[in-house]
């Protein structure tokens, strides 16, 4: 009698062994039980909504003090365009490999070419519908005063902007701006 009652122990406790281990495997679109709320799938604010929990009402943060985001590298440069010209050096100087010119054509038809033309040519020449609409012209970034420029001062007034350019450091990535600076020299070989 005794090894009966065992064996129906035996067997109830393998039979809810097995039934507790099917209830943790996929159950089709039956989602799980969510025992504390938004924890699944947490509300989604937009920048430009209303949020009742922030403390000025408004959807977008603001990050802390004192904080970067991660790989930010700041500008020491400012608005010192000489400083840049003179300690900003083109770690790709010369290169003209396809893969840097290439990205740099990207980045320069995407952003500049807007403003100062596909060729680099700026002004009228340019014949683009923003440039033709602007009472100061853009310049040609294949002129001889541009050509005069270094490598660093291309790349700060890139970062930057300069008179009438506003800054493209949020247009441009910083790892792509020495591109940029080389295709435009690759532009002014080619104007020759």
């Amino acid at each position: 009698m005794r090894s009966i009652v065992n064996l129906q122990i035996t067997m109830l406790a393998a039979g809810l062994s097995i039934l507790a281990l099917s209830s943790c495997g996929p159950r089709g679109n039956n989602p799980n039980v969510e025992i504390i709320q938004d924890m699944m799938e947490s509300p989604a604010i937009k920048a430009q909504e209303y949020d009742e929990n922030s403390p000025h009402g408004s959807g977008m943060r603001v990050p802390p003090e004192h904080t970067a985001p991660v790989g930010f590298e700041p500008y020491k440069y400012g608005n010192d365009v000489e400083a840049a010209s003179k300690g900003l050096k083109n770690p790709l100087a010369g290169q003209t490999e396809d893969d840097i010119i290439l990205t740099g054509q990207k980045y320069y038809e995407t952003n500049c070419a807007v403003c100062h033309g596909f060729k680099g040519e700026g002004g009228e020449a340019a014949k683009s519908v923003v440039s033709s609409k602007m009472a100061l012209k853009p310049p040609a970034v294949v002129s001889d005063k541009v050509k005069g420029w270094t490598d660093g001062h291309l790349y700060h007034v890139i970062t930057m902007g300069q008179g009438v350019m506003g800054p493209y450091a949020s247009h441009v990535p910083q790892k792509y701006r020495w591109q940029v600076v080389n295709y435009i020299r690759f532009l002014e070989k080619q104007a020759k």
